[in-house]
């Protein structure tokens, strides 16, 4: 009982000795007011240029992380026409030659050019052919106009310049009938303004493949009225292998050499024990391939692909291939809506791709017209070269689908992963080649490094090339982020070096202006802890006050700070051979503020000033309690 008494009698003592260091410190400092209102003052500036560019710093974190998430950065490269060029192509139902201009690239660039120490690639540069894989299903139209080959006899003997009647003898592919007579005319001529139209003997029997054209024309229709709209057709290209090496090069086909672009032969009795004759077979047997030829893209993301990058593609069910399946190179794809009703499949079933051309183009160019040939340099077609189950992991719909030029996709396009085929798998089936474009060679760069890339690429010394960057706005957010990180740093910087300076004063200012407080105190007994905390405290209150007052206004005015550099991103700025594109036709809108910052950076820094005043203020007390109290009175009266 009495021990309690005691316990508690001491606490009071403790708490009233305690009640009037405080009360004193505090009456000691206000003995000073003006010197008391500036070190006030002074250390809330401190704190406040520590709370906002600590809040700034984080936001900016911040801010760079969520940016990473939703911005990409890839380029696009295109091969710019060497020249342009007048072309006189001769049009039979006009009588006359019709004049175009057409831009004509150099000499093929190759993509390897794009391969150089600095450019930084996420995902590497890659000029990608669309390959052709024939399924079970019909996905193409104009059976009945296109891809025919049949022999037909003349009814008469004329030069083809106009329609020109002949009897179908025998179908080889399509939908001609035979007994039917059909109307041949080689409509248009070459396109270097040298037009010599065939002739045809009457009896004589010839095997062509034949590409409905125009509508009929010439003294032989006279009896056919306009309004019946009876079709003529015109007899392209035949037998020729278009057989293409890796390197772009043409492969060697005698054929192919020999005749025109739209040659047709005359039948005889042995013709098709002949090479050209089995070649005609070999053709014929193979046209209705292209009717169920679907184009299979491989890229290394699906962003690559400008449509999906700028949103006009869309999943609608199932999912995205993932950056895992991408770099594994797993078996799954995307098919588009129109191929998944084709097909009656949906997310989750599989589609067998037997792969048996490339074409280094970009894949729209399926859509907009039949391959020459799809025979190869031996007269054969191109065999399978590639055959798996795909899984389909998602099924997308295409918004760009009419006109959105060459870096669309194909109504039917299959998307798969570039690392699902073996390496140049295709070497010997390429059908066509064309120079790198938008369409068909892109790749992906860290947000931000555009300049960086550019400096590199342009000290390989390449031209002809065309780079264009899309980034949806990032490069002007990063601006504004770049101005928050600067000032940042220097309102950190200056509050640092002013907090120092302003403690480091104020703190030998009190403490050496009461040396004579410090050796009395110690003189009437108190001890060093004693002392310092009677001298410390009323510093330590002042430091308080202001540093939080500092630290809650840099806080609260960090918003403002934010307001004065963000941007909105809406730009299309061109130099040199590059050209930086948001990548939306409508502004692309993020604010820069990002929401507001918390308070734990302003906390932060508060802490960090209060603990910086105690080392400095104890730092200047030791050195003060090291001096004996007779010392420090003997140097006060001298």
């Amino acid at each position: 009982m009495h021990e309690n008494e005691g316990r508690e009698d001491e606490y009071f003592i403790c708490k009233e000795v305690y009640t009037m260091t405080v009360y004193y410190s505090m009456k000691q400092m206000l003995r000073s007011p003006l010197k008391s209102i500036l070190f006030f003052l002074l250390v809330g500036a401190s704190a406040f240029l520590l709370a906002l560019g600590g809040s700034l710093s984080k936001m900016n974190a911040e801010m760079v992380q969520e940016f990473e998430e939703i911005f990409t950065t890839i380029g696009t490269v295109d091969q710019k026409n060497e020249s342009i060029v007048t072309i006189a192509e001769w049009d039979a139902g006009k009588g006359d030659y019709v004049y175009s201009r057409l831009g004509r690239p150099g000499k093929w660039i190759s993509s390897a050019v794009l391969e150089f120490e600095g450019a930084g690639y996420i995902l590497k540069a890659r000029q990608r052919p669309y390959f052709g894989a024939r399924i079970e299903e019909k996905v193409r139209g104009g059976g009945d106009r296109y891809l025919l080959v049949a022999e037909l006899t003349a009814e008469v003997s004329d030069v083809l310049e106009h329609s020109v009647p002949m009897r179908v003898d025998k179908v080889l592919a399509g939908n001609l009938n035979a007994g039917d007579t059909v109307y041949i005319c080689d409509h248009y001529g070459d396109s270097d303004g040298n037009y010599e139209p065939r002739r045809v003997e009457e009896g004589k029997t010839y095997i062509m493949r034949l590409h409905d054209i125009s509508f009929v024309h010439g003294p032989w229709v006279e009896h056919i009225a306009p309004e019946e709209y009876v079709r003529e057709y015109e007899a392209i290209n035949s037998v020729a292998s278009y057989q293409y090496t890796m390197d772009g090069d043409r492969v060697p086909d005698a054929v192919a050499e020999a005749e025109d672009w739209n040659s047709f032969d005359e039948v005889t009795g042995d013709f098709y024990e002949t090479e050209r004759g089995m070649r005609w077979l070999e053709l014929a047997k193979s046209q209705d391939y292209e009717f169920y030829t679907v184009p299979v893209e491989p890229v290394d993301g699906t962003n690559l692909l400008l449509p999906f990058y700028q949103n006009e593609a869309q999943i609608t069910e199932g999912r995205d291939i993932t950056g895992e399946e991408y770099e594994e190179g797993k078996n799954v794809c995307l098919i588009s809506v129109e191929l998944a009703r084709i097909l009656r499949k949906g997310a989750g079933d599989s589609v067998t791709l037997p792969l048996y051309y490339a074409a280094y183009a970009p894949a729209e160019r399926h859509d907009n017209a039949f391959l020459s040939s799809i025979l190869n340099a031996k007269g054969k077609v191109y065999p399978v070269f590639h055959e798996e189950d795909y899984e389909i992991a998602g099924i997308y719909k295409n918004m760009s689908v009419m006109g959105s030029g060459e870096h669309d996709l194909a109504v039917h396009e299959v998307i798969v992963p570039w690392n699902s085929i073996p390496e140049n798998a295709w070497e010997d089936n390429i059908v066509r080649f064309e120079p790198m474009s938008e369409g068909n060679t892109s790749f992906q760069i860290p947000n931000g490094t555009i300049d960086d890339f550019m400096k590199a690429w342009e000290k390989q010394g390449v031209d002809g090339l065309d780079i264009k960057f899309y980034d949806k706005g990032y490069s002007q957010l990063q601006a504004g982020i770049e101005n928050r990180k600067l000032m940042a740093w220097i309102f950190l910087a200056s509050g640092c070096v002013l907090a120092v300076m302003i403690l480091c004063f104020f703190s030998n200012l009190f403490i050496t202006g009461q040396q004579e407080r410090i050796a009395v105190e110690r003189l009437l007994g108190r001890t060093k802890k004693q002392c310092a905390l009677s001298i410390l405290t009323g510093l330590f209150v002042l430091a308080l006050a202001g540093t939080a007052a500092g630290c809650a206004a840099g806080w609260m005015a960090t918003g403002r700070a934010v307001e004065a550099t963000e941007n909105t991103a809406k730009f299309d700025t061109t130099f040199s051979n590059t050209i930086i594109d948001s990548g939306d036709e409508d502004e692309t809108k993020v604010s820069a503020e990002g929401g507001k910052t918390g308070a734990e950076m302003a906390v932060a820094a508060g802490c960090g000033m209060m603990l910086t005043a105690v080392l400095i203020s104890f730092g200047f007390m030791r050195q003060a309690l090291k001096k004996e109290p007779l010392q420090i009175l003997g140097e006060l009266e001298e």
